[in-house]
């Protein structure tokens, strides 16, 4: 039986919740201006209805090592 890896998506950064799209762009416009273009901005509806929105970044450098040793299991064969 072969091992199958879990691949985890992005963990993006909330950085505001708004309540109406207008102020959640130009939030949005702020951030892309003030950072690299290797950050990515997005806006999503939010809440009860989805009546609200929120703004999510992702950056590279967000990205926490995840370098973790996994112990083998040795089994004991007996003759």
């Amino acid at each position: 039986m072969s091992e199958q890896e879990v691949k985890k998506g992005k963990v993006w950064k909330r950085v505001g919740l708004f309540d109406t799209y207008e102020a959640a762009l130009s939030k949005k416009n702020e951030i892309i201006s003030e950072f690299s273009e290797d950050m990515l901005v997005k806006i999503k509806r939010y809440g009860q209805n989805y009546t609200r929105f929120q703004v999510k970044c992702w950056h590279p450098d967000f990205v926490q090592s995840t370098n973790k040793k996994k112990k083998k299991k040795k089994e004991n064969k007996k003759k």
